[in-house]
């Protein structure tokens, strides 16, 4: 009963309101206004407080929650790591075992390559000097007679040449290549039986097989072959090499004459001239030696000799 007293009383105060003159409602709008704006103003105070307090209770949990989250994130993230790693760990170690056990399959049924039949043997000489040859070819060094049977062969003592202090007694032959170090030097002419001549690589009568190579950034790149021919003089010529065949200064040159399968390719020298005269069907190339063949004090003679594991087995 008193509710519907205010509300008609409320509404006979808004017809009034309505009804009556402008400066009349702007006095009352003010009072009423006055009247009404601490309540409103302390509501809003309250709301907003209420407000505050409610955001601080929600966001302090929730970044509580989300440390807390994160914290078991990070563990179960390290864990995973760990766990990827020891799978990758067996998956290598799995991959080697198996790799291993190809290895050891194909080493036990791998056949077993007999070793060759002919092995490159060296044999060691000394270069006999002037005055000790001419005591040597002299007779001097040999006096005991024939009837001994120590009479060195007549072509090596008879011979002007170069001699070195190794002969069939070691096993050598004519035409071995006579090399010091990795380089060639000469080859054997006459073979005695204690003692043998040889023949310097840039002597007139010096003739071998030889091949051009040319070092590059994949290694060294060997080309044609030809044939290297002393000329009496420090230096050699190489023979035999088509116009049509790529030629210049700094080619090296190897020889191909390897007794008993020698693997390491012998080295001659190196290109020095390389002409081609117009017309010309093949190039004129002088080559200098590696080292000087008249400097060599102590050689190495390459012979072929039978693989004693060959016989053996």
């Amino acid at each position: 009963m008193n509710q519907l007293k205010f509300a008609i009383l409320g509404l006979l105060l808004a017809i009034a309101l309505i009804a009556s003159p402008p400066f009349v409602q702007s006095r009352l709008r003010s009072a009423i206004r006055d009247v009404f704006t601490p309540g409103v103003s302390l509501a809003s105070v309250t709301q907003l407080a209420a407000s505050q307090q409610l955001r601080r209770q929600l966001l302090g949990n929730d970044a509580g929650e989300l440390a807390d989250q994160l914290t078991e994130l990070r563990a179960e993230l390290a864990e995973a790591q760990k766990q990827l790693r020891r799978e990758q760990l067996a998956r290598q170690q799995t991959r080697d075992e198996k790799l291993l056990a190809l290895q050891r399959h194909d080493e036990s049924h791998k056949p077993l390559d007999s070793p060759p039949l002919i092995v490159p043997q060296i044999v060691e000489a000394r270069v006999i000097g002037d005055e000790l040859a001419a005591s040597w070819r002299g007779g001097k060094l040999l006096n005991r007679g024939t009837s001994s049977a120590v009479v060195e062969a007549s072509f090596v003592l008879d011979a002007n040449a170069n001699l070195v202090d190794q002969g069939t007694d070691a096993g050598l032959s004519a035409d071995l290549p006579v090399f010091s170090g990795s380089c060639i030097v000469g080859k054997l002419q006459h073979v005695g039986h204690w003692s043998s001549t040889w023949v310097p690589l840039t002597d007139k009568r010096f003739r071998g097989r030889a091949q051009l190579a040319r070092l590059t950034s994949a290694g060294l790149i060997f080309a044609t072959e030809g044939v290297l021919i002393g000329t009496g003089k420090d230096n050699c010529s190489l023979t035999k090499i088509r116009s049509t065949e790529p030629v210049s200064e700094g080619d090296e040159v190897f020889s191909l004459e390897t007794p008993g399968g020698f693997e390491s390719p012998l080295f001659y020298g190196t290109v020095t001239r390389a002409e081609l005269t117009p017309g010309a069907t093949h190039w004129d190339i002088e080559v200098r030696p590696a080292l000087d063949p008249h400097s060599a004090r102590y050689v190495r003679i390459i012979k072929p000799a039978v693989n004693e594991r060959r016989m053996s087995e």
